[in-house]
């Protein structure tokens, strides 16, 4: 068959026209980026340089921290500040932290007590730095537990809260702008939404994710999922795999999420975003959960009397985790949050001085998986390095507990042993709400 001229210059016109937005940007962990998200994508650098062992806090020495954590925070961290930066409106994944702690600026709050070792004035979920480590440290890393605040809160749940608006800023672009690639060549809109996926990546993972086991990992919420996923044995598309060379379950879902968002943010589609961005809100809860419950398990006697830690590491991390999770708690079931905030509040007299109530957290967050999006499966059994199930750390099981469709309900069981653990939901209607993959 032959073309006409005519035919094949017509052909010629539209591929020229693709290639003004075809993706020719290095892969992020996978993701294909339309456009420039360096600036976004390198930020995860200002974080390392905060965690740096020589010029920033990551000795653990109070030495290094009181030297260079608020020096960092100000200079070349100082959007830290500004999270989220994009602020015009705020999605309700978003809204539940600021409504939680009561304070826009809140991630800031979190940030400058820590460096000041002092006490934050949220609404709820203090926590004060100042009370909260009774100096259990190994020599020289009399800071740790202020480190372990400072770097894992603004990683991991800064930077959750800075891409959960970018892409807001996306859906808004669309609905409010107009944007609309094909109609106009607006690009604002899948401009943010490779900005959220490049923050939630960071430029440290490179474009496969460093999934391989010489790899290092990154500064960035994605690192999180991947290391917490080989403490739960769940990794891979089975959730049954612990080696580093396996990315998280977790990670696999959210980046497909932002690339079918990337889609939706071409077509200007922001009814579409408004959904993705709640998915990837909830799935991206699973890692922090791992990482409260992990910790928490550490802090507890659960395997047995006298065996609870109480190092200032621990209580740091434990807290740095749980600071992102109680939002989305709070927004499920005030009681559910009340029963956790008591057994993990920093610096409230239990954490790091006795034994953590570690069921009470434990069920606090089961009993609202189904609430919040997620499954037993997806945040999984304990192991933490061992070849077997810790102690009263096995994962819940979906069908009695509600959570495998959003059609089942948990079980009379389920429903019984929640009873102190669930019901009045901090945003009105968000136990109604139902979220599947």
């Amino acid at each position: 068959m032959k073309f006409s001229s005519a035919i094949f210059l017509g052909l010629s016109a539209t591929v020229n026209a693709q290639d003004d937005f075809t993706p020719n940007y290095p892969l992020i962990a996978g993701y294909f980026a339309r456009t420039d998200a360096t600036e976004f994508l390198t930020r995860d650098l200002i974080q390392a340089a905060l965690e740096d062992s020589d010029t920033g806090i990551g000795d653990e020495s109070c030495a290094s921290y009181d030297a260079n954590a608020e020096l960092i925070y100000e200079g070349v961290g100082a959007y830290w500040a500004t999270i989220p930066t994009y602020r015009t409106t705020e999605s309700a994944s978003y809204n539940e932290y600021p409504k939680y702690y009561g304070k826009d600026d809140w991630v800031d709050i979190w940030a400058s007590k820590a460096i000041k070792k002092t006490r934050t004035n949220y609404k709820r979920g203090n926590a004060d730095f100042g009370a909260a480590f009774p100096a259990n440290y190994s020599p020289g890393s009399d800071c740790v537990g202020f480190e372990e605040s400072l770097k894992k809160g603004l990683s991991y749940v800064g930077q959750l809260a800075e891409l959960l608006q970018l892409a807001q800023k996306a859906r808004d672009a669309a609905e409010i702008d107009g944007c609309r690639y094909k109609r106009d060549g607006c690009t604002d809109v899948v401009e943010a939404w490779d900005a959220a996926a490049a923050s939630y990546v960071g430029s440290l993972e490179g474009t496969d994710g460093n999934n391989d086991p010489a790899g290092t990992y990154g500064k960035a919420p994605y690192t999180l999922a991947d290391k917490r996923c080989r403490n739960y044995k769940n990794c891979g598309p089975g959730l049954d795999e612990s080696t580093k060379d396996v990315t998280a379950n977790t990670n696999t879902k959210i980046l497909a999420l932002f690339s079918a968002g990337s889609l939706a943010a071409w077509e200007g589609d922001y009814n579409q975003l408004d959904k993705y961005i709640r998915l990837i809100s909830n799935k991206a809860a699973v890692p922090l959960i791992q990482g409260t419950l992990r910790y928490y398990y550490r802090l507890s006697d659960e395997e047995g009397e006298d065996t609870f830690s109480v190092l200032d590491k621990e209580v740091g991390e434990g807290g740095a985790f749980i600071f992102g999770v109680l939002p989305k708690l709070w927004a499920c079931s005030s009681r559910g949050v009340k029963k956790a905030e008591a057994q993990t509040k920093v610096g409230g007299g239990i954490v790091g001085v006795s034994a953590v109530n570690y069921q009470d957290i434990k069920l606090a967050l089961e009993c609202n998986y189904r609430c919040l999006g997620i499954t037993c499966t997806e945040v999984g059994s304990l192991y933490d390095g061992d070849d077997s199930v810790k102690p009263g750390a096995a994962a819940c099981d979906d069908d009695e507990n509600g959570s495998d469709t959003t059609c089942s309900k948990p079980s009379k069981a389920t429903k019984d042993k929640c009873k102190l653990f669930t019901g009045k939901p901090g945003v009105k209607g968000r136990d109604k709400i139902r979220f599947d993959f």
